[in-house]
């Protein structure tokens, strides 16, 4: 088994639920969920100031009212978010996000919370740019329903971070993916395809 990275957590924060969402930061870590031993390697995209909100609102991407007022209740330090850059434009982020998962020799699984959220806005999001998200969509894992199969069988680790910034969020994703796995090794009740990749 390679000590290697198999796997990317994606988590985004947004201004809609729909596919066409303005998107306000990309949270990403590479992961090996079979070893947690192996230390993840994150990317922690920001893009929620108000000019890159305006480039892609001109590309069609949408903003929801109830989402805005959602984020409004959130408190002081994931709001901060709208406040912070560090990309300079919307290419610039895309073409980061694209190096990122394109690094080594490995297919990652790409995981996001729910199957029609995180990896298929940031689909979404690549493709209003003219982009191609960098991996093949047969690599689409859903954590949420995962999670909903198997998460009974351990406790989530204890959240590390801020609650809504998108690289902390997927990190306690990958860990609680990990301590999941943990518990189906050792048991043994891993599907055949699941212990081959």
């Amino acid at each position: 088994m390679k000590h290697t990275y198999t796997d990317a957590m994606a988590d985004i924060e947004t201004l809609d639920t729909r596919p066409s969402a303005v998107v306000i930061s990309i949270g990403v870590v590479l992961f090996n969920r079979r070893e947690p031993k192996v230390k993840m390697k994150e990317l922690n995209l920001k893009f929620g100031k108000k000019e890159f909100r305006d480039e892609q609102i001109m590309m069609g991407r949408t903003v929801d009212k109830e989402t805005v007022a959602w984020w409004k209740g959130q408190e002081p330090d994931a709001k901060r978010i709208f406040k912070q850059a560090n990309v300079t434009s919307m290419e610039d982020a895309l073409n980061k996000l694209t190096a990122f998962l394109t690094q080594g020799d490995t297919n990652y699984l790409i995981w996001g919370n729910g199957s029609d959220f995180d990896n298929t806005i940031i689909t979404s999001l690549y493709e209003s740019f003219g982009m191609q998200a960098p991996w093949k969509f047969w690599n689409n894992r859903c954590f949420r329903t995962f999670k909903g199969e198997h998460g009974h069988i351990t406790r989530p680790p204890e959240f590390q971070g801020v609650k809504h910034d998108a690289v902390d969020d997927a990190r306690q994703q990958a860990r609680y993916l990990q301590a999941i796995y943990a518990e189906l090794q050792k048991y043994n009740i891993l599907s055949y395809k699941e212990r081959q990749q």
